[in-house]
């Protein structure tokens, strides 16, 4: 049988046993009764802060065998507590209506009378009446016995369903034995609970003793050091309240900036040296200064201004600057931040033809080996490249945004894509046509209203929808290269004949030769890789030798011993 730690608030620990079909509830109530806590102001989390539900049994919690719980404290639930319940019979009528939650199972389906027409709690026929909650059923004697709050039901609404189920004598009995030694158990639980209850109310005046005592001795031992500075220095805290000096401005040396007027020639550098306040003014004066002068360095070889550096410039020259010319600088940059307008080709010829499906042998292939599932020493290289791959991308991987670069690789796909071959099937026959990948994809239901005869159609990738734009081309859309749509008329199945007109039927060699013509100034596409290739080491070895003449310097020194190289020991 699998069990539950649960750390108590006085730091005990209680091992509780549970069963599959066993509540969170009824989990937290035996804890509580055997640590003297009270069970409706008491909650059971995780040791990562997640509250259990308690209306939950231990197989549909989540938690795993021998796990440990936190009991901790919640708000208390008011005795006179309701909830919304709703009642659902076999006959599939549901009633709702507010009940309290520590009303008995039966009492409450007794309440129900009105609603239903007849009393839910009775027998009929022999058959008992039965309560299902969460997969749990609750029969005879044990509404009874047990509440919405035994359920872990305390707040917001529920549902339940009413049965009525046949239980011979052996079931009977079974279930008041249950119910018997049930109550014994809680029975022996409770006779302890009050003594554990008065420890942990002991045990929390003491504690709440002990930290008033330690409030009051932290007061007057601050109060006592308080009065004990005054009493020792009351004339030098005074003394430095009135020679203290200002050392939060700027203080300089005056040695040779001011000469005496008197006798210029009586100067001593052996004289002393005074300090003296520099006005507030003059050191923002020279900030400014060193400000401006910096900015001015900083474009004099710029040829390009950029736009603060135009705003810092003009307040600079003029002193000031207007609203209105910050408005217009405003403007001026918002046109400039436009995106440029997107330019479409021209639409080409078409090319349209349409041709049967061909039907597709299927070759008998041989049952593989053994030997082919088995990692040999190439799979491991190959996976061994594809790692270090891996590792290369993430770790040199350069900060740029997702959006740069979703417009490179737009931009890399219309310079390798530029034709583009859409099928679609029709029935049994497939049309083609050829486009251009940089034209606006509206022209694809262009053409295929110049082919259709009726208009109830729709193009469809998959099971999506192709919506096509005039703000897009076939890149934007995923079309390009080449793509295969489905052409849907509401279900139907349709003939290529009967909804086709002005397309020529070939083979679909033919087809196929006419797409392999049309895609062969495509390019293959190489996705952008944002990524810092690091190859100092090579750069740095390259421009020594080639900077390096062969012949300057000491030759270098060979790695064997003297005796190797001369053939003598």
């Amino acid at each position: 049988m699998s069990c539950l730690t649960i750390i108590c608030p006085n730091a005990k620990r209680v091992q509780v046993k549970t069963t599959p079909m066993m509540l969170i509830r009824q989990v937290l109530e035996e804890a509580c009764l055997k640590s003297g806590f009270e069970v409706n102001s008491h909650r059971l989390q995780t040791q990562s802060r997640k509250p259990v539900d308690p209306s939950l049994p231990f197989r549909l919690s989540g938690l795993a065998n021998n796990a440990t719980l936190e009991m901790t404290q919640k708000e208390a639930l008011s005795e006179n507590a309701v909830i919304d319940l709703a009642i659902q019979a076999t006959s599939g009528s549901r009633h709702q209506k507010k009940v309290g939650v520590n009303v008995m199972l039966s009492d409450i389906l007794k309440e129900f009378t009105a609603e239903f027409g007849e009393n839910l709690a009775d027998v009929v026929d022999g058959s008992v009446p039965c309560i299902v909650y969460m997969n749990k059923r609750y029969t005879g004697a044990e509404l009874s016995a047990n509440s919405l709050s035994s359920l872990g039901v305390s707040t917001g609404k529920c549902l339940v369903r009413h049965m009525r189920v046949k239980l011979n004598a052996a079931e009977l009995s079974a279930m008041e034995t249950k119910l018997k030694e049930e109550t014994e158990r809680k029975k022996v639980l409770d006779a302890n609970f009050a003594k554990l209850k008065a420890e942990n109310e002991e045990r929390d005046r003491l504690e709440k003793q002990r930290q008033e005592a330690f409030e009051k001795d932290k007061e007057a031992r601050e109060k006592r050091e308080q009065e004990q500075l005054k009493a020792i220095l009351p004339e030098t805290s005074s003394a430095q309240e009135t020679t203290s000096m200002d050392t939060s401005e700027f203080q300089h040396r005056d040695v040779l900036q001011e000469v005496p007027v008197q006798n210029p020639n009586s100067w001593s550098f052996d004289g002393p040296a005074f300090s003296r306040q520099t006005p507030q003014s003059a050191m923002k004066l020279e900030e400014l200064n060193r400000l401006l002068e910096r900015v001015d360095n900083s474009l004099t070889n710029t040829a390009v201004e950029s736009r603060m550096d135009a705003m810092v410039n003009a307040l600079a020259d003029g002193g000031r600057i207007s609203l209105a010319e910050v408005r217009t600088r405003a403007d001026v940059a918002m046109e400039e931040e436009k995106e440029p307008v997107e330019v479409f080709s021209d639409p080409c010829e078409r090319n349209a033809v349409v041709f049967k499906k061909g039907t597709k042998v299927q070759k008998e292939e041989p049952m593989e080996t053994e030997e082919f599932f088995e990692v040999g020493v190439e799979d491991i290289r190959n996976m061994q490249k594809d790692l270090r791959r891996a590792v290369r991308d993430q770790t040199q991987a350069s900060f740029v945004s997702k959006d740069y670069l979703h417009k490179k690789n737009r931009q890399l796909k219309m310079e390798a894509y530029q034709h583009t071959v859409i099928r679609v099937n029709v029935g049994e026959h497939v049309l083609q046509a050829c486009f251009n990948s940089t034209e606006q994809s509206s022209n694809l239901d262009i053409f295929m209203k110049s082919v259709f005869k009726t208009t109830d159609w729709k193009l469809l990738f998959t099971n999506m929808k192709v919506v096509t734009s005039e703000t897009k081309n076939f890149v934007d859309l995923e079309l390009a290269p080449k793509s295969t749509l489905i052409a849907s008329f509401g279900g139907h199945a349709v003939n290529a004949a009967d909804v086709l007109h002005n397309i020529n039927e070939v083979t679909q060699e033919v087809a196929n030769t006419i797409s392999d013509n049309w895609l062969a100034a495509n390019k293959s596409f190489i996705p952008f890789n944002s990524t810092v290739n690091e190859d100092r080491k090579q750069k740095r070895s390259t421009i020594q030798a080639s900077t390096s003449p062969s012949s300057s310097g000491p030759p270098a020194k060979s790695a064997m011993p003297k005796w190797l190289q001369t053939g003598k020991k």
